[in-house]
């Protein structure tokens, strides 16, 4: 996972540094995955780039995301998908991952439907996702309260904040059935610093919009280095409750 947080803090704001390496480390006992392998809403290519190696398909709705995927050069094919569907044939995919994408889908049943349609019999869907216990994590709340956490909410674009029996439900609605998960990041010391980090990262979309870049002093992991141990701390049980799910499904 260390690897991973230093990647991260490479190229990425430092908000993504407390998520985002461990999400990358959870996908790892489920490899190799069977191929082809399908990246639904793949953006740049980064995260892909370093928990997946080598994939067939990225798919994203954002042009100038899949452009930066391209470049990367670790998709075979690069695809702009409209948010209907999914122009692939009926048993395409043999994998689907899908890493903090879902609760960002308007139409959500919808998009259930075709991942399902397009993910071959015994094939495997592997994501990531906020919880609906993840506004109660936030460091605003404890000054603003609810006004805050709907603030938030709405900022993030977050449309499907679900516990895990409500994803479950939800996935066996399109004939998904659930071999595995496991909530994370259950800590309010973590999760204050990631909300307060999406602040303190002000420079880093700034920096974005003018240079291209999110990061132009990439040895800043360094500075970092003394709070590793912090950032990459995790519970080793896995709770009833956290602020992100991981969930491992088949298609039977």
């Amino acid at each position: 996972m260390k690897s991973y947080l230093e990647a991260f803090l490479r190229e990425k704001p430092f908000f993504f540094a407390v998520i985002r390496p461990k999400e990358a480390a959870y996908y790892q006992p489920y490899k190799p995955f069977v191929r082809p392998i399908l990246d639904f809403g793949c953006g740049d290519g980064f995260f892909s780039q370093l928990a997946f190696g080598k994939v067939e398909v990225g798919l994203d709705v954002d042009e100038k995301s899949l452009k930066e995927a391209q470049w990367r050069h670790i998709y075979s094919q690069v695809v702009r998908y409209d948010g209907s569907k999914i122009p692939f044939p009926d048993n395409y995919f043999a994998t689907i991952v899908c890493n903090s994408v879902l609760e960002h889908v308007p139409n959500l049943d919808y998009s259930l439907k075709e991942i399902s349609r397009v993910l071959k019999k015994g094939g495997s869907v592997y994501f990531t996702a906020p919880t609906s216990y993840w506004p109660d994590y936030l460091l605003g709340k404890r000054v603003l309260g609810r006004r805050y956490q709907r603030y938030f909410i709405k900022k993030s674009r977050h449309f499907n904040l679900y516990h895990f029996l409500q994803w479950r439900r939800e996935l066996a609605k399109h004939g998904l059935q659930v071999t595995d998960n496991h909530y994370y990041l259950d800590s309010l010391w973590l999760m204050f610093l990631f909300d307060l980090s999406h602040y303190l990262s002000a420079f880093s979309l700034l920096s974005k919009r003018l240079l291209g870049r999110w990061v132009i002093l990439p040895k800043k992991a360094v500075l970092f280095r003394p709070f590793y141990h912090l950032l990459l701390t995790e519970k080793k049980d896995r709770g009833k409750r956290g602020a992100y799910l991981f969930v491992a499904a088949t298609k039977p």
